[in-house]
């Protein structure tokens, strides 16, 4: 929390002319005066060409760059913030939240509002000079002809992180602006972790943030104390004596080390991972037209239509995912999670999908509990299900089949933290024995990985193989509804 005291009326005046001054003095979003924590604070009053911020998830940042953009589009005169982020989505968000703080700003303080869609807005002068200030806000693309301030918002997550970032570093150099990079980690890997990092060369003209979970009011009880002892304590120790609920569900639920990578901004090594991420990301797009449910799919489909579905144990989800195979190439065209949805349910849900959809193919999981929905199924829609066993042996074959999908860039999935997570979870180990096994670590009790949707994907997407010339004639290339 910020408490202003000033002497006199033209130390205020110098305080309102600052971006925190005005934020802090002037800004609300939600009928709320703006307040930040020590570490907004500290990115706020940054003066330094080039900012580079390593932050746990969900610790404010897109709003903050739109508060600093919306501060700075008041403050001066012709003045360009640009936003660039990891996906269309993003991009929008950062711009409701400046235009939200841009309408609560009072009469006296507000320059008109001149532009407004969904990835700029323009504020005219009150001046005479009536010059337009602008926020521009794009997916994870390379701006081009504009000079000012410039965001690089999750810039460890964009597939072409490189190219994002040298065709951004000129366009401050003659302007005031500053160049920040800001994401929580993704591996030891690109741009944004050489400059954290610095394990390859120095970057000297970078200053360098770092904002872990327990510097943040909304995951920690006692941010002073925490910050003080946080450092010296183990990952759980920290997570029991300083997070709130909201941390400690997180970390109970993730793998220590994606918990790691995504809230304590540990670079985790790429190595042990049998997707890389730099297989992973070339194959993601904001483009990718995708569904929320069956009906939605239009009449007519260029492609044919698979599907996986991973029956989920205990606390897993089951997950569905339906891929359109067009010309040899997968695009992901639904993704569903079943969370303690009744089998009776998933049953009816995935007979209403074969009823309403042309689908070719439903490999489903037919191990252990998945036994009974996977021989209903068979039973209703005969060669259309294909049930499946997680053996070792088939968990090899699909992991396989799919990573060469991903060097073939045959696979076209969404821009989904979530789902690049999962496939990324994926690793191969060896077996006593010495054979090969594929799955996401699980803590200690636990019995199976928690990548549900990377193994509805990779049975959507497997190669179509035939055991015998009876199941040649059985196979199917394109089911006809109705």
């Amino acid at each position: 929390m910020l408490a202003v005291v000033k002497k006199n009326e033209q130390e205020m005046l110098d305080f309102l002319a600052t971006e925190l001054g005005f934020l802090s003095g002037v800004g609300f979003f939600d009928a709320q005066p703006l307040s930040f924590d020590a570490y907004q604070m500290e990115f706020l009053t940054n003066a330094t060409k080039y900012r580079w911020v390593a932050k746990a998830r969900q610790v404010g940042f897109s709003f903050l760059f739109a508060c600093e953009a919306i501060a700075r589009c008041h403050l001066r005169e012709g003045h360009t913030s640009v936003f660039v982020s990891y996906n269309l989505d993003d991009a929008k968000e950062k711009i409701n939240y400046a235009r939200q703080l841009h309408e609560e700003l009072p009469l006296a303080y507000k320059k008109r509002l001149v532009v407004d869609s969904k990835t700029e807005l323009g504020f005219e002068a009150n001046g005479m000079s009536k010059r337009v200030s602008r926020i521009v806000s794009n997916p994870s693309k390379a701006p081009r002809g504009k000079k000012g301030d410039l965001y690089l918002d999750e810039l460890a997550h964009y597939a072409n992180d490189r190219e994002v970032y040298k065709g951004s570093t000129a366009l401050i150099l003659r302007s005031r602006g500053q160049l920040t990079g800001c994401s929580s980690p993704l591996g030891r890997r690109g741009v944004f972790w050489e400059v954290c990092e610095q394990e390859l060369r120095p970057y000297p003209a970078f200053s360098r943030q770092r904002v872990p979970w327990w510097l943040c009011r909304f995951f920690c009880n006692d941010v002073k104390q925490a910050a003080q002892e946080a450092t010296k304590m183990s990952t759980e120790e920290r997570v029991r004596a300083f997070g709130l609920q909201g941390i400690q569900d997180q970390f109970d639920s993730l793998l220590l080390e994606d918990f790691q990578q995504e809230f304590e901004l540990v670079f985790c090594d790429e190595s042990y991972s049998f997707f890389p991420y730099d297989l992973i990301l070339p194959c993601t797009t904001d483009d990718l037209g995708t569904f929320d449910d069956f009906q939605a799919f239009p009449d007519k489909l260029e492609g044919r239509l698979t599907a996986g579905f991973d029956v989920g144990r205990k606390r897993d989800l089951s997950e569905l995912v339906i891929i359109e195979e067009i010309d040899g190439r997968h695009h992901l065209r639904m993704s569903r999670s079943y969370d303690q949805v009744p089998f009776a349910e998933q049953e009816a849900d995935l007979s209403r999908m074969m009823e309403v959809l042309p689908i070719a193919r439903l490999s489903i999981d037919q191990s252990g509990i998945g036994m009974h929905l996977a021989e209903n199924l068979r039973r209703r829609y005969d060669t259309y299900i294909r049930p499946e066993s997680f053996t070792n042996q088939a968990k090899e074959i699909w992991c396989n089949d799919f990573r060469i999908l991903l060097q073939r860039k045959a696979v076209v999935l969404p821009k989904d933290r979530d789902l690049v997570a999962q496939i990324h979870s994926i690793k191969k180990t060896l077996t006593p024995s010495g054979k090969a096994n594929f799955d996401a670590e699980r803590t200690a009790g636990e019995s199976r990985g928690h990548a549900d949707k990377f193994w509805a994907l990779a049975l959507a997407c497997q190669k179509e193989r035939f055991a015998s010339a009876a199941d040649r004639e059985i196979d199917v290339e394109v089911r006809v509804i109705g």
